[in-house]
């Protein structure tokens, strides 16, 4: 009798079993009567022990298929239904600029023309230093300013027309979005006020701190937070849509195109996630480096930039597969060790550039091109298909904001007091503003208007003349 599954088998020369295939070691000759006693509970116990090893192992493969069939979206996924989405956007005239990068993609970019300004319009003076852009619309100009103050001011005039007491510091530019000023404190409270009265419409606690802007786009406002966390909320209701875990602190503003939401955290990884249920598609791995920026989506790529130095496109449709980052990691040490040739590439990767210096800042994106600054003053122009430089410009200064394009001119503040035009097209310096603080905020265009903000805590609005 085989001592693993029962089995009586015949007293010949037979070394395995007939039933299992198992040796048969130490078996000694039994009796009929023993056979028949103890051979079904043996056949019992091992038919009990391989229906769990069999359950296991299916529910092992079932387990392995239905990640491979969720990863692959072989078969689509049935979510239930969320609140009733509102899908109106911001406007996007060109003499507004609505929210933090102007467009939910981030662009950073405007059609109207710069204007080469000759003089201050009006200055309105805070109590602290300028972090955050303002937000322009249908001559209003939104400012979320340091001093823990909601302003909406005549963007002719400069004067308040209401103000908000927000109770709490902040680094991020308000989002406007139909009658709806929606903004974050560094608390973690977002807040909606009516933007023609100044009225509390909705405030969400986050619970968890927050330094990003807000990015509105169908409805839905994106937020990420020092929870290591992306908040999608509804922008009629501010209830929490879903979150979605990420590497690390996420400090900078996500960006948002059709069913795309794109989040960079200070963990070094790039993190494409669908809008409609938080489910990741991408985590793209830059290796040992902090952000610089905010993302931004053009068409089928995500830009985005790291301290590093580099400048990266990456395809916003590319997706993580099972065991993927594992595999990629064990190629990457065996071409470290020479065992392979040829570096493995990560999948969703495009291009990725060296630019040099530290990149601490978003980028602004047009159709054909990507552009940014380094920290030592060096501004440049990439192509956005290959990554090819285009140009690029010392402009002798110490760079502390963030690129804006204004149709062919690029604007820029420097930490000497200076606004700069820049042709897009050739790299040339166009123009010099000075206004007297070091630059703080991005420079943005609403209809003939730049708007600074400044060390001292001031909001300028500087006139000029179209070129």
């Amino acid at each position: 009798m085989c001592r693993t599954c029962g089995h009586i088998n015949p007293n010949d020369s037979s070394r395995r079993c007939k039933a299992c295939w198992l040796l048969l070691t130490r078996v000694s000759p039994i009796s009929q009567d023993q056979a028949a006693t103890l051979s079904p509970r043996k056949r019992r116990h091992w038919l009990l022990r391989r229906s769990w090893f069999v359950s296991i192992s299916v529910a092992i493969a079932c387990l392995v298929c239905a990640q491979t069939i969720y990863a692959f979206d072989i078969v689509p996924r049935v979510f239930p239904p969320p609140a009733a989405i509102n899908h109106d956007t911001p406007n996007l005239a060109p003499h507004n600029w609505a929210q933090g990068g102007r467009t939910a993609e981030g662009s950073r970019y405007t059609p109207s023309d710069a204007p080469v300004p000759h003089s201050v319009k009006w200055t309105f003076k805070t109590a602290r230093r300028m972090r955050a852009s303002p937000s322009v619309v249908d001559e209003r100009v939104y400012l979320n300013s340091n001093d823990g103050r909601m302003l909406a001011l005549d963007s002719e005039t400069g004067r308040l027309i209401w103000e908000y007491q927000t109770g709490s510091r902040t680094s991020s530019s308000p989002a406007i979005l139909n009658d709806l000023v929606i903004f974050a404190v560094r608390t973690g409270l977002v807040t909606a006020l009516d933007r023609n009265s100044g009225e509390l419409v909705w405030e969400t606690d986050l619970d968890s701190p927050v330094y990003a802007s807000p990015t509105v786009g169908d409805g839905t406002v994106f937020l990420g937070s020092g929870a290591s966390k992306l908040f999608a909320l509804d922008a009629q209701t501010g209830q929490i849509r879903w979150d979605a875990p990420t590497r690390d602190w996420v400090v900078a503003s996500a960006a948002y195109a059709d069913d795309t939401v794109v989040v960079t955290s200070q963990g070094s990884i790039v993190d494409i996630f669908d809008t409609k249920n938080g489910r990741r598609r991408l985590k793209y791995d830059t290796g040992k480096v902090r952000f610089g920026g905010a993302p931004t989506i053009q068409d089928d790529q995500v830009y985005f930039s790291s301290d590093g130095g580099r400048v990266w496109g990456v395809d916003r449709y590319a997706q993580t597969y099972p065991l993927e980052r594992f595999i990629f990691h064990v190629k990457i040490n065996l071409y470290v060790w020479k065992l392979i040739s040829g570096r493995p590439v990560q999948r969703g990767s495009i291009w990725s550039k060296r630019v040099g210096g530290h990149i601490n800042l978003p980028l602004a994106v047009t159709d054909d091109a990507v552009f940014g600054a380094t920290e030592n003053g060096v501004v440049f122009s990439r192509e956005s298909r290959t990554g090819k430089e285009i140009w690029s410009t010392d402009v002798q200064s110490i760079v502390g904001v963030a690129p804006s394009i204004a149709a062919n001119t690029v604007l820029l503040g420097t930490k000497d007091g200076n606004i700069l035009g820049i042709d897009s097209k050739t790299g040339e310096i166009l123009w010099r503003f000075h206004v007297g603080s070091a630059i703080t905020t991005s420079p943005i265009t609403a209809g003939d208007t730049i708007y600074v903000g400044t060390e001292d805590g001031s909001l300028h609005a500087i006139i000029g003349n179209r070129r």
